[in-house]
């Protein structure tokens, strides 16, 4: 079934992906304003919000090279951008996404616009609407300027900033090439709950559903899905699996938990990854969840208990207590970082990270890995620092760094835990342009004394 068979684009589905821009001009995370749009719209079946998520998201994701075919075509129609308002160009970028992104021909989003249509009131009228279409060139058709960086974040839309510190650690082609990666949808990714089911009965159970599920290359849990259709089912609400990146099941696979073990998930979030260790460590084995936010942890008593997990789980609030030091087998530390191998998932990150972020990063990482690495137990316990992010300063520079302080850590290879294609020079590292999915970093270190 191809995207636009899986999709419908009503006047409502136009309305919510219209309302969602608009929050994310107004600076609130994508997903939030996304997630409000369409409860406000009532009676959206499947298609219809998948039809306005993805618009959503396009858009978004496109908006650099949208702005630049906006600009040009306004300008020939007659039209100020500058004194358009705001809710009114959010219009405008919806039917630039569909003409210059989309390559669609302009009368069927022009009908689908035109009043009374899924926006009132507005300041431009059908006529206006139709004029600019009229002089929408295609993205790919904008001239490029001459600075290659430059070059690179309009074709790609990006930042600058961004475009050129992935130039310096990876050179123009592979930066490029991972680039037009995260700009593709994400994946739907999922984990086989090891507690309860093997992949292949999960796998089954969700065909039963009428959900195909295959295989993925690298996560021997892991598998992958089209879509949501049908996913929240009876095998979900068995616990027999979990939505979780392959890159992220690769984390807790570094980890290399056994039965009965103790781990720490330092910045657990929602508690994916926290999932993920339970099921290694098993019925005799303690996962302590906490998370510097720990109203992050809310959802993760019911998804534990979902799991068959809500024994092995405790809930270890903003850091771990003080019985803990020196007695973890394993702390992982999925650090906050700047999120950009996310991009597929999170396409709105780009606009709201700064330069001084990416500067501020790897400061804050650092910190959190020295505190880490005081409850992690002498001979042989494990420190795993992680990050969503293909950027070297918040990787292997900041691993290098504390391992320059503490000569009682060492590097183990993770190609003796992971698949070699997903390993550079000793670190996890999973590209969105080779393994499909996000940019991913992990260090696995071991401690001696």
């Amino acid at each position: 079934m191809s995207g636009t068979e899986r999709e419908k684009r009503s006047t409502k589905a136009v309305r919510a992906a219209l309302a969602a821009l608009d929050g994310a001009a107004a600076g609130r995370p994508l997903a939030l304003a996304l997630s409000e749009a369409l409860r406000a719209e009532e009676g959206l079946g499947p298609q219809e919000r998948r039809a306005a998520a993805t618009a959503a998201r396009g858009a978004v994701r496109e908006l650099r090279r949208i702005d630049l075919v906006l600009a040009q075509a306004s300008k020939a129609a007659g039209l100020d951008l500058r004194r358009t308002p705001g809710h009114d160009r959010t219009l405008l970028r919806y039917l630039a996404l569909r003409v210059s992104i989309e390559a669609e021909a302009p009368e069927r989003p022009l009908r689908e616009l035109a009043l009374p249509g899924p926006r009132r009131p507005r300041s431009i009228g059908d006529d206006v609407l139709a004029r600019v279409a009229a002089h929408l060139p295609p993205a790919d058709a904008l001239p490029l300027p001459a600075d290659p960086v430059v070059a690179l974040g309009v074709r790609r839309s990006v930042p600058d900033f961004l475009a050129r510190r992935l130039v310096e650690d990876l050179g123009p082609a592979r930066a490029d090439a991972v680039l037009a990666a995260l700009n593709l949808p994400a994946r739907l990714d999922l984990r086989a709950n090891r507690l309860l089911a093997t992949r292949e009965e999960a796998a089954a159970r969700l065909a039963d559903e009428g959900v195909a599920a295959a295989p993925l290359l690298l996560a021997p849990d892991g598998l992958v899905v089209a879509d949501r259709a049908g996913l929240f089912g009876r095998t979900h609400a068995a616990g027999l699996f979990e939505l979780q990146d392959e890159g992220s099941q690769l984390i807790a696979l570094l980890c290399g938990l056994r039965p009965g073990e103790t781990a720490i998930d330092l910045c657990a979030g929602s508690g994916g990854k926290a999932l993920a260790l339970a099921a290694a460590v098993g019925g005799q084995g303690r996962v302590v969840a906490c998370d510097p936010m720990a109203h992050r942890l809310a959802e993760l008593p019911a998804r534990a208990r979902r799991a068959r997990a809500q024994r092995i789980i405790e809930m270890g609030g903003a850091g771990p207590s003080a019985e803990l030091v020196g007695r973890a087998d394993v702390v992982l530390v999925d650090a906050p970082c700047s999120g950009v191998g996310s991009l597929r998932r999170e396409p709105d990150l780009r606009w709201r990270l700064t330069e001084k972020d990416l500067d501020a990063y790897p400061v804050r990482q650092s910190s959190i890995l020295e505190e880490a690495s005081r409850f992690v137990r002498p001979e042989g316990g494990r420190l795993v620092y992680a990050t969503c992010s293909p950027l070297r300063s918040e990787g292997e520079q900041v691993v290098a760094a504390f391992l320059k302080k503490h000569p009682e850590y060492r590097l183990d290879p993770a190609e003796h835990f992971l698949p070699e294609s997903a390993v550079e020079d000793g670190f996890l590292r999973s590209w969105p342009d080779r393994h499909g999915g996000g940019a991913f970093f992990a260090a696995r270190l071991s401690r001696s004394r």
